[in-house]
């Protein structure tokens, strides 16, 4: 971040008084600069503690952890992780992981192309599960996959993999 500004006195009380706004300063001139200035002084003023982003309103990048669940191969064999929090690039692989899982249950991926894929990626970092902590790796092995996948189709709930289901074809018009 650049240094703060030694702006003049005279051109900072102008732009409290409101003389100097963005609509009438050529942006990248000390007078833009006051305005900027003071547009900050009262953003800290009235939270001192927020970035500009949280004073807008949205979430700072560490403070939403997305919750996902997923097969993984764990010291005591296959389970099913829910709920867990991993990091945002985490989530976009578990969303990768599950479309397989996805194409391997609706038999459109050969379950050998589906180890094969699998199998080499890096584990998955969690970061503050009930009773796990630290890295797993994704289930690979299909049959173990299948296996799951009908366990939790038989529960009779809304599970991660029926979420996923497709829109029905559009119907042509004629």
């Amino acid at each position: 971040m650049a240094a703060p500004l030694n702006l003049p006195p005279a051109l900072l009380a102008r732009a409290r008084r409101g003389e100097l706004t963005r609509s009438n300063t050529a942006s990248g001139s000390p007078e833009r600069s006051a305005v900027d200035r003071v547009v900050y002084e009262r953003r800290r003023a009235h939270h001192p503690e927020l970035t500009v982003r949280q004073a807008l309103g949205h979430a700072a990048p560490g403070d939403v952890r997305p919750a996902v669940t997923f097969f993984a191969q764990l010291g005591a064999g296959p389970a099913l992780l829910e709920d867990v929090a991993v990091s945002r690039r985490d989530a976009r692989r578990v969303g990768r992981y599950l479309s397989l899982v996805g194409l391997l249950t609706e038999g459109r991926l050969a379950p050998a192309a589906f180890e094969r894929r699998v199998k080499r990626w890096r584990p998955v970092t969690i970061l503050d599960p009930a009773g796990l902590r630290g890295q797993v790796r994704f289930l690979s092995d299909p049959a173990a996959v299948l296996a799951l996948a009908e366990i939790e189709r038989g529960e009779e709930r809304e599970s991660w993999i029926d979420s996923g289901r497709r829109r029905p074809a559009a119907r042509s018009r004629r």
